[in-house]
């Protein structure tokens, strides 16, 4: 039965493995379109600067004409008017017009050049909007890591989660303290009258919205209060091919454009970093199963039937889990009821109990010594004053003492249980970070993890992007778990080493913990 489960199981693995390469394939034809927005991004920044340097050339142009109409009425004040200090006033005048032209064209170009946001400047946000949201582990984390992102691009971003015909406040940041999350949570929209939100989930793309068109949403417009003139842009974030969630954004009191493909290029984004998350949950969910499910029980036979003490002696190093053997001096004090005890001159094993404990593995790692000779007669314990009958005690000669059995190696498990439940939620996020970017890791390069692990030398093979995954590991969890457990490095044993750390290879620099 366990073996069918577990061929169940690693079924299961492998079709979540292929859906996880099929996303994947998704994601890279998105970042091709994403690539190719961004291209357009320069061009219109381009084409920007053009226009910007055409309505320079103009107010030059229109304050060169006004100096020189200045001009020539002084002049020809200067002529009319005999009086020498009538005619300095109106040269005086004209010059005072012609500094008011230059400064109105300073401050002009001054303002145009505030609201505009270079290329260089949008790409290297989106680029680290793009690094963060790789580093959620959760779809919700998704939805917080778009609106705060959005909002180092100068706008205010809300998003809100579609459930059926209604879309309820999820994230929201750029909206100051009065936007409470409690408020936010409040906030609902509802998708089954006609309004820019509806049309979002209708066409399956961006709309752009005002004031004025969101009348209907009127909770909306009084809880997020965008200007009367301000352009508004509704994206949908699309997840398992289906509009997940609506990205609503505006640029607050500066009512100034909007970096519109850039935000075009994180919704993108958003839905398919949850479509990757919900795909790989699949293949951890199976994996962590596969962990859980016991063994078959398995019993070693003994090595010589008809040796009643070294049959007994076998029986008594059988302990259920989480039961301990104790070896005592030759007078022990009497062992807890319900537990084995065995000393160096005798063995007392206890009878079963009414309801015998489930099997578990016995393991003999070493052969057990001779069996030892039996002084007759048997001697009886006397029962003690209880209900269950005393167990029987052998006496035998004093056998030399026999070699204690190795048990495998087990991981150190880092016990979360103490934890406030805000750390446990940091550690249990942890772990599915790592196991996460170390399936990356195998997903891409199966044949150098097969050959790593046939020639011992893992890291050495896959050095920059082991590396790489640590840098992105320890950047978000690294000052939070400090040197309590290495995930990361649990990770790599696990998946790419096969529970076997020395497969890794001598260049492996080891755990951070």
């Amino acid at each position: 039965m366990a073996e069918i489960q577990i061929s169940s199981l690693a079924d299961s693995i492998r079709e979540a493995r292929q859906r996880v390469e099929q996303e994947l394939r998704a994601q890279a034809e998105r970042f091709e379109k994403l690539s190719q927005e961004l291209m357009d991004v320069r061009q219109l920044h381009e084409q920007t600067e053009q226009e910007a340097a055409r309505q320079w050339e103009e107010v030059a142009r229109a304050a060169e004409q006004a100096v020189a109409k200045a001009a020539e009425e002084a002049a020809a004040q200067a002529t009319e008017v005999a009086d020498a200090r009538a005619a300095e006033q109106a040269a005086r005048a004209a010059e005072d017009a012609a500094k008011a032209v230059e400064q109105a064209a300073a401050k002009a170009a001054e303002e145009a050049a505030a609201k505009a946001i270079s290329p260089e400047a949008v790409l290297e946000g989106v680029l680290s909007a793009v690094r963060n949201l790789v580093t959620a582990t959760a779809p919700d984390q998704v939805l917080e890591a778009l609106t705060q992102e959005a909002s180092q691009l100068g706008v205010r971003a809300a998003i809100f989660d579609v459930r059926g015909k209604a879309a309820w406040g999820a994230s929201a940041h750029g909206f100051g303290p009065a936007l409470t999350e409690k408020i936010l949570h409040g906030l609902i929209v509802p998708l089954n009258q006609d309004s820019p939100f509806k049309q979002v989930c209708d066409i399956g793309g961006h709309v752009d919205a005002t004031a004025a068109s969101l009348k209907k949403n009127r909770n909306v417009l009084d809880k997020l209060k965008p200007g009367p003139k301000a352009p508004i842009l509704l994206l949908p974030i699309r997840s398992g091919g289906t509009v997940s969630a609506i990205f609503y954004s505006d640029p607050g009191a500066s009512d100034g454009p909007l970096p519109v493909n850039a935000l075009k290029i994180l919704a993108e984004f958003g839905g398919a970093q949850i479509d990757r998350l919900i795909a790989l949950s699949g293949g951890f969910a199976a994996e962590e199963a596969a962990e859980e499910a016991p063994e078959a029980p398995h019993v070693e036979e003994a090595e010589a039937p008809g040796h009643e003490v070294e049959a007994l002696a076998r029986a008594a190093e059988a302990v259920p889990e989480g039961g301990q053997d104790q070896i005592h001096p030759v007078e022990p004090p009497p062992p807890p009821t319900g537990q084995p005890a065995v000393d160096a001159r005798a063995a007392v094993v206890e009878p079963p109990a009414p309801e015998p404990p489930p099997p578990v593995d016995v393991v003999v790692d070493a052969p057990l010594p001779p069996p030892p000779l039996i002084e007759p007669p048997i001697e009886l314990a006397p029962p003690p004053a209880q209900s269950a009958p005393e167990p029987p005690v052998v006496q035998e000669a004093p056998p030399p003492a026999p070699p204690a059995a190795v048990a495998p190696p087990t991981p150190s498990v880092f016990d979360i249980s103490q934890l406030s439940e805000a750390d446990q939620k940091v550690h249990k996020d942890a772990k599915r970070f790592a196991k996460l970017l170390v399936s990356e890791i195998e997903l891409y390069n199966k044949a150098k993890v097969a050959d790593g692990r046939k020639n011992r030398d893992v890291y050495k093979r896959l050095k920059s992007d082991i590396d790489r995954s640590r840098q992105t590991f320890d950047k978000r969890f690294g000052k939070v778990l400090t040197k309590q457990v290495d995930y990361f490095h649990d990770e790599l044993v696990k998946t790419l080493a096969a529970n076997d750390p020395t497969v890794l290879g001598t260049e492996y620099p080891g755990p951070s913990a």
